[in-house]
């Protein structure tokens, strides 16, 4: 027989009598479903051979960490950490077997991605949040599972019962009335309030900083380069330089193998970097975001262009003193029928240093705030009156985080998107959002490892004409 019936050691003869050879009977357990159903012994044992099995699974992806970190991230978070949760839920007390998965998360799956030895305590306890509350979304095991197990027996406890009570139909209710779904609902709202004390507690405890920069990770948009696969037909993938880089910027972990100086005479750091305009780096970051956004707009508006000039003044007087009053006057993109039909819409990118020494000690929305209203005093009256138009600046940080207004504008054209090619929008923004983070993480680290230097090697030929060079070389096709 393929059936099996557990039973507690005082009841086994009765069961023999009952059955007969009819199904198989054994005291100790059965593995079931995946996870495991007897005596404490037999969970003991099986819990510890998964554990084992696991860890070495874990090692070997260690070992793909080492040459393809994002790759491996991506594999744990979305594939491998749920290994962990089903038993989690169905295993009384699981998380005295996971300490030895949490040490090597901690001693060398964690450490790895960052291209470090190892990695502090107080990093560890930020990694383990949600992405979008300035973690990586490698959960604590051990810390979680009682909270699992816990309910996952709550939101089975009305199926638990019928079985219990022998019942033919299971009841929609329990005994204070609630279904399952209200259980799932609670279950939900318990672990919300969990993560909030959590990320309180966490907050009071990292030293300030850190704490800085995880806030500035928790703003919106600025984890999506983690969220995503690494797929190079859409650009999301990065190398292990670019990954392990954009995990030490996010937590403010020095970066090594930089200069010590910068080509303009400071000293050169992770802030300088992302500051200095040497090397063009800062006008580059500005570019890309105003490229992406413009061929965006591109796909749902008419008479889209880069770099508009605005129309010459000719004696108009504005109200604020700090208003762009020059002749030839440009902003980054214009686009008809945004906001509204028939009317132009005028936009301006900034893609500002968020831990810039100018602003080291304001907070991601206050900087954004600022950003904004000193572009709407240089050029929304302009356009307002001279060219009948609408004015948003588009205010982004190196962290990732947008504007209130560049938020709007990203919901906007995502809602215009997903009108004009048919697709939902949930789906087009997320992807919007996706893609601007991987463009922003991009240039900070390339403004951090780029090369500020010229090339200063002599040319080995002493001319540009490269047919004149063919030529006396006796290598011209024409010949």
């Amino acid at each position: 027989s393929k059936s099996w019936l557990i039973v507690k050691p005082e009841m086994e003869e009765k069961a023999k009598e009952l059955f007969g050879n009819r199904v198989n009977i054994t005291t100790k357990g059965k593995r079931h479903l995946g996870a495991a159903l007897g005596s404490a012994e037999f969970r003991d044992e099986y819990s510890r051979k998964l554990v084992e099995d696991w860890t070495k699974q874990l090692e070997v992806l260690c070992d793909i960490a080492v040459t393809h970190p994002q790759a491996a991230y991506t594999a744990f978070v979305r594939g491998f950490n749920s290994k962990f949760t089903y038993f989690q839920r169905t295993i009384p007390d699981f998380g005295k077997y996971l300490p030895p998965i949490q040490h090597i998360l901690n001693s060398k799956f964690i450490p790895t991605l960052f291209g470090t030895q190892s990695v502090s305590a107080h990093v560890l306890e930020a990694v383990s949040l949600p992405v979008r509350h300035g973690g990586l979304g490698i959960p604590n095991l051990v810390k979680e599972s009682a909270q699992q197990f816990e309910g996952s027996g709550k939101i089975t406890g009305i199926h638990k019962q019928a079985i219990i009570d022998q019942l033919d139909d299971m009841p929609l209710k329990d005994c204070d009335g609630l279904t399952a779904h209200d259980w799932i609902q609670q279950h939900t709202s318990d672990k919300a309030e969990v993560l909030k004390e959590t990320i309180s507690q966490l907050d009071e405890s990292l030293p300030d900083h850190l704490l800085r920069f995880v806030k500035q990770a928790r703003d919106k948009g600025a984890g999506n380069w983690l969220t995503a696969l690494p797929l190079a037909s859409q650009g999301f993938n990065l190398s292990k330089s670019e990954f392990r880089d954009g995990l030490r910027l996010r937590y403010n972990i020095p970066i090594t193998d930089i200069p010590s100086h910068c080509v303009c005479g400071e000293p050169f750091n992770t802030s300088h970097a992302l500051d200095c305009k040497k090397g063009g780096f800062v006008s580059q970051r500005h570019d890309n975001v105003r490229d992406l956004f413009t061929g965006l707009l591109n796909r749902c508006c008419s008479n889209v262009t880069s770099e508009p000039h605005l129309t010459d003044l000719q004696g108009e007087i504005f109200q604020h003193r700090s208003a762009n009053t020059a002749q030839g006057a440009r902003l980054d993109i214009k686009a008809r029928n945004f906001w509204r039909q028939g009317q132009d819409a005028y936009f301006d990118v900034r893609v500002t240093h968020v831990n810039a020494k100018s602003q080291a000690h304001k907070s991601t929305a206050s900087i954004f705030k600022k950003h904004e209203e000193d572009k709407k005093r240089e050029y929304n009256e302009r356009v307002l009156e001279v060219e009948h138009g609408t004015f948003t600046p588009l205010i982004i940080g190196t962290n990732g985080g947008m504007g209130e207004e560049c938020q709007k504008f990203v919901k906007w054209l995502a809602e215009l998107l997903a009108l004009k090619q048919m697709e939902k929008y949930a789906s087009t923004v997320s992807w919007i959002r996706t893609k601007l983070s991987f463009e922003v993480i991009r240039s900070a680290v390339l403004g951090v490892r780029g090369s500020r230097a010229p090339w200063k090697r002599t040319s080995s030929f002493h001319t540009d004409d490269f047919g004149l060079l063919a030529h006396d070389a006796g290598i011209d096709t024409r010949l």
